[in-house]
């Protein structure tokens, strides 16, 4: 019986296995995030505190991977990438478990949160670029849109669930955080089996002993050449600046502005996941659409106009509409630019790539965590989302005018031939 071509990439033996175990781990992850924030804006006390610690939190967090994106991506061509993938998620869940155990025994204060935020960073830093990476030697390149489509659906399937289940779990109390930061340790034990079970030769594909600051300058010159990939990139880093604020206030958002406990939060995080579910499952649908460069302008244009709906609305029930939304044309943008470029890099590049990549997505989320909890601190929480969200727009908006060869993309950002599996 042949897989549907919506599913394709799950004829796969090691792919459905990667798919499975994510499928659980994912779940937990994003009932630790809910926790998470809610956490720190419990610990906090007041709006403009719990403001300055979730940008702090947050700038912490992501503080490595501004630092050692390069390093991670050059280390993800050096080395196999399943076994990088299989002992960050040892190490995740690890961590996990230890926050666990200090929640609940009730002794957590908020430097014990950014030190959580900080190793789970430096962690990142080596598993997201080799993730990224890791998903063409599971499927190989004829499956490998269709691939990411699926990775970006159950991300954001498990956003849906994530912070629902934690909704039944968290309450205005610091301890009734602990489950959801133990069923997250746990559920690392389903992707590590699956990584485990795997089957075939994972080994390095790029060669030599290039030192790792040549091999990020190579990795830049090739996506230099091509002038659509520096535009999207430009969306990217603009995002990952200006709109930092629109995921890490959230929770302070909700709570002080649009007065929710922690059950409506929760479920406000759910709507947003759905938005989000809704856009992966667009974008796998669409994985052999010609028009992927339309569905990035569209969606980096709308996506901070819709959370600026969010920022400003005032109101839990507008908010409900805004953010799915918001979260609906940022997954059309997140998805459909990593399978763009994906398809667009040889082999030998593509850990490093994905490095450049993971830098722009994460790398300057210290910046703007920083920018935005600033910024809040010293007017309000609306405001800094909603100046962090014209100021993406105007960047997106410039971006797309100014690049023609992005609008008209269809299956990939170079001219064909050009992503050979040898680095020109």
């Amino acid at each position: 019986m042949s897989t549907p071509a919506a599913f394709s990439a799950l004829r796969h033996r090691n792919y459905q296995l990667f798919f499975s175990g994510q499928a659980i781990s994912l779940i937990g992850s994003w009932m630790q995030m809910t926790a998470q924030g809610w956490l720190v804006t419990l610990l906090a006390g007041s709006e403009k505190e719990a403001s300055a610690a979730q940008g702090w939190v947050t700038t912490l967090g992501s503080l490595p991977m501004l630092l050692g994106a390069f390093y991670g991506g050059w280390f993800a061509d050096r080395f196999s990438k399943h076994k990088i993938v299989l002992w960050a998620q040892v190490a995740q869940g690890l961590l996990a478990l230890g926050m666990a155990a200090l929640v609940y025994a009730g002794q957590v204060q908020l430097w014990h949160v950014a030190v959580f935020a900080t190793l789970l960073g430096v962690t990142n830093v080596f598993d997201i670029p080799a993730r990224q990476a890791f998903i063409v030697e599971l499927v190989g390149k004829e499956d490998l849109h269709n691939a990411i489509g699926l990775n970006s659906s159950l991300f954001n399937a498990a956003r849906v669930l994530g912070p629902m289940v934690a909704g039944f779990l968290i309450a205005d109390k610091e301890r009734a955080m602990a489950p959801c930061f133990l069923a997250n340790g746990l559920s690392y034990l389903a992707v590590i089996l699956g990584l485990c079970l795997m089957r075939g030769s994972f080994a390095a594909r790029a060669t030599g002993k290039e030192a790792p600051l040549k091999g990020v300058k190579e990795a830049l010159g090739y996506l230099r050449q091509h002038q659509p990939i520096v535009a999207m990139m430009a969306i990217l880093a603009g995002f990952s600046i200006f709109m930092a604020g629109d995921w890490i206030l959230l929770p302070t958002l909700a709570k002080y502005a649009l007065g929710a406990d922690a059950t409506r939060y929760s479920q406000l995080m759910s709507a947003r996941g759905v938005g989000a579910l809704l856009g992966a499952l667009t974008c796998t649908l669409l994985s052999s659409s010609p028009y992927k460069g339309r569905l990035v302008t569209v969606g980096a244009v709308l996506f901070p106009l819709f959370s600026l709906g969010t920022a400003l609305c005032h109101s839990l029930q507008w908010a409900f509409l805004f953010a799915p939304l918001s979260s609906f044309c940022m997954i059309c943008v997140f998805a459909t630019s990593n399978s763009l470029l994906q398809a667009s890099v040889p082999d030998a590049l593509r850990g490093r790539v994905m490095g450049v990549h993971a830098f722009l997505m994460m790398g300057l989320t210290p910046l703007g965590s920083a920018w935005a909890g600033l910024v809040a601190s010293r007017t309000s929480t609306a405001s800094a989302m909603a100046l962090g969200a014209g100021l993406a727009a105007s960047c997106a908006l410039l971006a797309v005018i100014l690049s023609p060869g992005l609008r008209r993309a269809r299956q990939t950002l170079v001219p064909e031939g050009s992503a050979s599996d040898s680095a020109a």
